[in-house]
């Protein structure tokens, strides 16, 4: 009877398709659990690692020279202009008084900027141009007060931003006093002014803007991953390398991070394969394939 029962349960239509969707779901989960998952993977290597301070700076003129004139009187009209050379003793403007007063140049350079052209009444300490000269220039940047221990002056500068080319540079001044500065987001900062020297390149004016990564330290021979291959785990920092097409979990010692590298001192070794961006559907031994 009881086995008549069971029968009759058996060709019941909800049963028959209970019993259809656990045999799919088992298939899948097999099927799945077979199918080896892509993953992006990356060498370890070994190099030279650099703990880097980004910032943005400007180029300016390490002396400029602004003309106003001298009296109250008539200017005669500039015929100067933004980009034309200076000589060292070249009249600049000339205002017509009880006397003809001139200024001339105090140095070689090049016009920056007229602010009047025009002839007519002047007066004394009205600002007519600017010159400088520009084979002369400097990186100014402003750093956090908050990243200013670990600054020191001497330390290398790569800077970009002019062309494709990486112009070299270094910490030349930190003034001693921080300023306020306004972030682009509105809020206030406390920031210290410094002073970059490196060697201008031809064509590159005063106020062009430079990405500047100051190199704080170096450290050769240095077992080095992308930081997107971490990820916390039991509170350590953990990575996942590819073993025999497995993901293996091996815990590793972060040293120092910076720029989307990090410095591994212990757990890894140059040339093992690990995988970046690990997402929830990768543990340990499950199985892997290169994407």
């Amino acid at each position: 009877m009881l086995k008549m029962d069971f029968v009759e349960i058996l060709k019941s239509k909800q049963i028959k398709i209970g019993i259809g969707v656990l045999l799919l779901i088992g298939f899948s989960y097999l099927i799945l659990r077979k199918n080896p998952k892509p993953v992006e993977i990356s060498l370890v290597t070994k190099g030279t690692y650099q703990q880097i301070l980004s910032v943005q700076g400007k180029s300016k003129i390490k002396e400029l020279y602004t003309v106003y004139s001298p009296v109250n009187g008539v200017l005669r009209r500039v015929e100067l202009h933004a980009g034309d050379k200076v000589k060292n003793g070249m009249t600049l403007i000339t205002v017509d008084w009880d006397i003809v007063k001139t200024v001339k140049a105090n140095t070689n350079g090049q016009i920056l900027k007229v602010y009047r052209e025009s002839a007519g009444p002047v007066a004394m300490g009205e600002r007519i141009l600017d010159y400088g000269d520009l084979s002369k220039l400097e990186i100014i940047a402003y750093i956090l007060t908050e990243d200013m221990p670990e600054l020191t002056l001497g330390d290398p500068v790569n800077l970009s931003g002019f062309g494709e080319q990486i112009l070299k540079g270094k910490i030349a001044i930190i003034e001693p006093a921080a300023i306020t500065k306004v972030s682009s987001l509105g809020v206030e900062e406390q920031r210290v002014p410094i002073s970059i020297a490196f060697d201008p390149p031809t064509g590159m004016g005063d106020g062009y803007e430079l990405e500047c990564k100051i190199i704080l330290f170096e450290k050769p021979n240095s077992i080095l991953i992308p930081s997107s291959a971490l990820f916390r785990q039991d509170e350590k920092w953990a990575v996942y390398t590819v073993e025999k097409k497995r993901a293996k979990l091996r815990f590793v010692n972060v040293e120092h991070q910076s720029e989307g590298m990090s410095l591994v001192s212990e757990g890894l070794q140059e040339g093992e394969s690990i995988i970046l961006y690990p997402g929830d559907g990768i543990t340990n031994g499950t199985k892997v394939i290169p994407e």
